[in-house]
């Protein structure tokens, strides 16, 4: 529905409660410390706290409906911005107005709380 899901693609918002890690430059994590995969039920927990996300240890998944193709491309954008931000970039699938996420640590086998950070950034973007 227009309007449903209004899209920010200027995202000036103080992200201090999140965790040093994210603040730290380019890289928002520090290589020398692997992430390590959250456990069902912190997964679980994290699912409860995300708006319209689903998924398990392996994923977290969500699909906006955007109002337009144009406004879905500009989440993207956003949403490309905030990763090379934070040097951890979601799975995206565009089929016309319909953007889906995926968020997953390959390297550590599964959902960390890297993953969880950027669903939440994802989730503000969608919000707008």
């Amino acid at each position: 529905m227009r309007g449903e899901h209004p899209l920010a693609v200027d995202d000036r918002r103080s992200y201090d409660h999140l965790p040093v890690w994210f603040h730290s430059g380019a890289v928002c994590h520090d290589r020398t410390m692997p992430q390590q995969p959250l456990t069902h039920d912190e997964v679980v927990d994290a699912l409860s706290e995300l708006d319209g996300w689903t998924g398990d240890t392996t994923g977290l998944h969500r699909s906006v409906k955007a109002p337009s193709f144009a406004a879905g491309i500009r989440l993207v954008d956003a949403v490309a911005e905030v990763a090379e931000a934070m040097d951890h970039h979601p799975d995206i699938d565009i089929r016309w107005t319909t953007i889906s996420f995926t968020c997953s640590t390959h390297s550590a086998g599964g959902v960390t709380e890297l993953d969880v950070a950027l669903a939440r950034r994802i989730d503000d973007l969608a919000r707008g």
